[in-house]
């Protein structure tokens, strides 16, 4: 059935599931906390999440072209949603970065339903535009914008909406900043997401404190490059000495939120950690982890320079280093995690051998591995003479997973012997796959991000002390030792719900 505009279509859309929506997101936790900020926009206006056997009156498709296989995956999932909009009658709304790399296929693909991309002509943010168009559809009178005064040299990110739904998982993400103009050779994001914003210290803080009263233990700091929070530019040689607003700052601001057991940051650029962040990290280690996502994506320094990256391998080391010795606590070294990409163009063996040797010296916990993808308006998509073959990318990332996984001598195992013996906070998150009401076991990480099992009968959300006391294959095995009631509200415990991200 055709759409038409305004309150024609929510009578249209009567006889289905009115006032509905589902929501399928991919990618990037960015994306996960736009989807979260997505979700505020509809329940302020009445709409509430579909149940799994009923068709919504309306589907968003929240995409990532970052890739090609995540590109792929978009256009699958926006195929399936309009070809259950056709059979339904359902309303479909494509956001998001593939409608920005690929935005003539997008708009072929939904037709007459809505594709909204990350900014347009006017600097208008993909949230503030989706907004738009969800009171365009259900003839809402506009809310009204933020105001635009705003800091000295600071786009703002305007906090559009509270969210007013209680906790499903135990950890949250805020999206503290938006846009990259550092132009990785690449990276398609800087053509996606070009304009630098970053949310005030006041209305971050703010959302955290209502996510904590709804049930969220955790709050992972995410943006698209976190570094350049407060600036107005990720190129640090024209960064100013004194930005909008600081990382550190905004530490030390939700640190005291009363209730919030655990903030993390999310992957920030290696060159970022300055002495000034991890000052505050240390100052707030009851609540800020000892756990940083520091993207390498090569050890070799010939590699970084064809990547365009903001530093050398001799840098990157130093870096770790400091963080070794400023964050290491009762003598346990803080969790390092990373992107490496394999088989970008003119990669050498010797070059994927130096990325090796940087990985097993640094003795990463989890490293995620993607060969080459060349993305189309990026400088290394033209550099077609210099291309790994696709078998050669892909042998070097099984090597680099082995490197890791190895069950004897990989990083993971290596890092995690470490936790033995050792007493650590765990927020349980999710009961264990294959568990049992007459055998519960429930999952949940440590302050070091590594996925613990205990044995017993817990409530998602529950704060633990538990000793680590074996390893098994794939799992770190712990015994509690102490449990603590916060208060605060109980999150739901059903098995059936999607797994803690």
């Amino acid at each position: 059935m055709g759409w038409r505009s305004g309150s024609d279509q929510l009578i249209s859309m009567m006889s289905h599931q009115p006032n509905t929506y589902r929501m399928t997101t991919l990618g990037c936790r960015v994306n996960h906390a736009e989807q979260r900020e997505m979700e505020s926009v509809l329940q302020s206006r009445g709409f509430r999440p579909a149940t799994p056997q009923d068709a919504p009156a309306l589907e968003v498709i929240h995409t990532c072209s970052v890739t090609g296989r995540a590109a792929a995956k978009s256009r699958q999932a926006i195929r399936r949603a309009i070809r259950t909009g056709e059979e339904s009658g359902q309303r479909v709304i494509v956001t998001g970065c593939f409608v920005g790399t690929d935005p003539e296929i997008a708009k072929r693909m939904v037709g007459e339903h809505a594709a909204i991309g990350h900014a347009d002509h006017e600097g208008h943010s993909l949230i503030e535009r989706f907004q738009e168009e969800i009171d365009r559809w259900t003839d809402t009178p506009p809310a009204n914008r933020p105001a635009s005064s705003c800091q000295p040299r600071i786009v703002p990110l305007p906090l559009l909406e509270l969210p007013s739904t209680a906790a499903v998982h135990t950890r949250a993400e805020i999206r503290i900043q938006d846009g990259c103009d550092a132009h990785c050779t690449f990276c398609i994001i800087p053509k996606i997401r070009p304009s630098l914003r970053s949310k005030r210290i006041e209305d971050v803080a703010l959302e955290a404190r209502k996510l904590v009263e709804l049930g969220h233990r955790e709050i992972v700091l995410s943006g698209i490059f976190i570094g350049a929070y407060g600036h107005h530019t990720a190129l640090r040689r024209r960064q100013t000495d004194d930005p909008a607003a600081r990382l550190p700052d905004l530490l030390d601001r939700l640190s005291s939120i009363e209730g919030l057991e655990r903030l993390r940051i999310s992957s920030m650029e290696p060159m970022d950690v300055t002495d000034e962040l991890l000052d505050a990290m240390i100052a707030n280690e009851d609540v800020v982890v000892p756990h940083l996502h520091l993207p390498l994506q090569s050890g070799s320094n010939q590699i970084l320079r064809r990547m365009n990256r903001q530093y050398r391998v001799e840098e990157y080391v130093d870096m770790i280093e400091r963080c070794g010795s400023a964050l290491t606590r009762n003598g346990l070294p803080p969790a390092i995690t990373t992107d490496i990409i394999c088989g970008f163009p003119g990669e050498t063996e010797e070059d994927f051998q130096a990325t090796c040797d940087i990985a097993s010296k640094v003795g990463y916990l989890h490293m995620h591995v993607f060969p080459f993808s060349p993305r189309r308006g990026t400088a290394a998509a033209r550099w077609a003479e210099a291309f790994v073959p696709p078998s050669e990318a892909k042998k070097r990332v099984q090597d680099l997973i082995k490197l890791e996984t190895d069950p004897d001598q990989g990083l993971a195992v290596n890092y995690r012997r470490r936790l033995l013996g050792r007493t650590l906070r765990m927020i349980v998150e999710q009961p264990e796959k294959g568990s049992s009401i007459e055998e519960p076991a429930w999952q949940g990480r440590c302050d070091n991000y590594e996925m613990l099992t205990v044995k017993g009968d817990f409530q998602r959300g529950e704060i633990l002390q538990v000793q680590v006391e074996a390893l098994d294959g794939p799992r770190t095995l712990a015994t509690i030792s102490d449990r603590r009631d916060l208060h605060l509200p109980v999150l739901p415990t059903t098995s059936s719900m999607e797994p803690a991200r």
